[in-house]
């Protein structure tokens, strides 16, 4: 049990879990737009995300602690430096306009950490701005980019999907923002320091209905297991966003919340198997 407690936790310390939330996001996307077969892009996004997200959250701690890492950061690091190797494999065998479009979003992802601002200041740092600069990346990654990597066209389905996307994230972010309220300086005026706990649920509980009534604005791509998809997927999310509370469990938001693009990849794929 100790030993699968570890390994659950290296899972999720180590970001494999937010990486294949990411992909999860991606591969919605592309079958909602009929792209088939496109692993090579899926793995360059899941090794990079990996390699991302543990430079956001360890980077300082590998800095400051280096000589004395406990077992667990020596691991993570290894998992890093092996993703971030893998990653740079992948972004040869992807073009270099693809890259390019990736260029902001990677940008974004260093601002968001590192000091460049007055004051020794980063975009994280900013007040009110933290989960909007994170739905701009992830609906970036998950729709803008992979998009354009297949060469689709700039039409009103595209930019109804980016707009989902960015909504779509914001709320996922604010059980985060709850979570982390007793942790949070009160200069970073994130929306439950602003609003409170129950208005936040509100304020994202109408995300989703913006989120849920801009699917019927699309016209090609729209089809049975896309709109059953995305009225289960607004009532997981409901359900998730309600049952967010001061006092969580350690992994309500780090597991279950960074599920739901998982859980919403999992519905579709049984829907269109379903309508065949």
């Amino acid at each position: 049990m100790k030993i699968l407690k570890s390994v659950f936790r290296f899972y999720i310390n180590g970001s494999i879990h937010v990486a294949l939330a990411i992909c999860a996001l991606i591969q919605v996307t592309f079958m909602k737009f009929e792209i088939p077969n496109q692993q090579i892009f899926l793995l360059f996004n899941f090794f990079g995300s990996i390699t991302a997200y543990n430079f956001v959250k360890y980077s300082k701690v590998s800095k400051l602690y280096h000589r004395r890492l406990t077992k667990s950061m020596i691991g993570i690091r290894v998992l890093t430096i092996l993703s971030s190797v893998l990653f740079l494999c992948f972004a040869f065998l992807i073009s270099v306009s693809t890259l390019l479009y990736m260029m902001p979003f990677f940008a974004l992802t260093v601002l968001y950490v590192v000091p460049v601002f007055p004051n020794k200041k980063n975009l994280r740092s900013l007040a009110g701005a933290k989960i909007f600069i994170i739905g701009i990346i992830w609906a970036g990654v998950t729709v803008l980019v992979p998009l354009l990597y297949v060469g689709e066209s700039f039409g009103l389905d595209f930019l109804i999907e980016l707009i989902q996307r960015f909504l779509f994230v914001v709320v996922m972010m604010l059980p985060f923002e709850v979570r982390d309220l007793e942790y949070d300086a009160e200069d970073l005026e994130t929306v439950p320091q602003k609003i409170g706990i129950t208005r936040t649920k509100v304020f994202g509980s109408i995300l989703l209905v913006v989120f849920l009534l801009l699917t019927y604005l699309k016209g090609e791509i729209l089809y049975s297991a896309e709109i059953l998809s995305t009225i289960v997927l607004t009532i997981i999310s409901l359900f998730f966003l309600w049952g967010t509370e001061k006092k969580q469990s350690e992994y309500y938001c780090s597991f279950w919340v960074e599920s739901v693009p998982i859980m919403w990849l999992l519905v579709l794929l049984s829907l269109e198997n379903l309508f065949g």
